[in-house]
């Protein structure tokens, strides 16, 4: 009796023994995050300040996107006169962060929510890529369901590395030629899209594509062609208008 007595009296006293404390993870510090591989892609030079004046274009960017995948096609827009804007998910206000791999880097001004604009306000609607940004807006209905009016409304649709992941869920790009950076050339494959690999920029109907950010020289100079081709593209409402390639 005595020994059961001691058993149950031991039990009672680890029941109320208090825990050790567990050993806390330690805190990630900003300085340790990858901030990946550096992106010296080189500016092209400005030949003309106008050649892109009276364009309307529309970046599309959620929290995570690469640094570089706006800011590059960004400063080259404006520097040849077109009136940029970014426009984000509605959750979104004010900025939007841009990061280095998996390093947030810096945050740039946001225009506009989504719902805040109509797909008819832009020439072209850029989609970059980035660590987390895709994955965001390929599952915001809003996003999508504005880059679907964008293609009816005969609108540029361009779209750089892992930007055509969000594409391919808005149903843009099947049956098409396009590209992408290499990790995702299987999701297109499997989306019904015919992957172009070797090629910096692809261009299908109003569809403009890029691998990475080492082609963004190209991905840029290719929407300002595109647009160029016809200036009466950006008022264009019927698909039989659009330029040719």
């Amino acid at each position: 009796m005595f020994r059961v007595l001691l058993s149950v009296a031991l039990a009672i006293a680890a029941m109320t023994l208090p825990l050790a404390a567990a050993e806390p993870f330690p805190q990630v510090k900003l300085e340790e995050v990858d901030a990946g591989m550096p992106y010296n892609v080189a500016e092209v030079p400005v030949t003309d300040p106008q050649s892109m004046k009276g364009l309307k274009i529309a970046i599309i960017a959620a929290h995570g996107f690469e640094e570089v995948e706006v800011t590059y096609p960004l400063r080259y827009f404006q520097a040849r006169g077109a009136s940029v804007e970014i426009v984000t998910p509605d959750w979104i206000k004010d900025r939007v962060m841009a990061v280095q791999f998996l390093k947030p880097s810096v945050w740039l001004p946001a225009a506009k929510q989504v719902s805040q604009v109509k797909a008819t306000d832009y020439c072209a609607y850029v989609v970059p890529g980035g660590a987390w940004n895709p994955i965001i807006m390929r599952t915001d209905g809003k996003v999508l369901e504005l880059l679907r009016q964008a293609n009816e409304a005969n609108k540029l649709i361009a779209s750089v590395c892992h930007g055509p992941q969000v594409l391919l869920s808005a149903g843009l790009l099947k049956d098409k030629e396009a590209t992408g950076v290499g990790d995702i050339r299987g999701d297109l494959r499997n989306g019904g899209v015919k992957v172009i690999e070797d090629q910096p920029v692809v261009v299908t109907e109003n569809i403009l594509t890029s691998r990475d950010p080492h082609d963004l020289a190209e991905f840029s100079k290719g929407i300002e062609a595109y647009l160029k081709k016809n200036l009466g593209f950006c008022k264009s409402k019927e698909k039989a208008n659009r330029p040719k390639e």
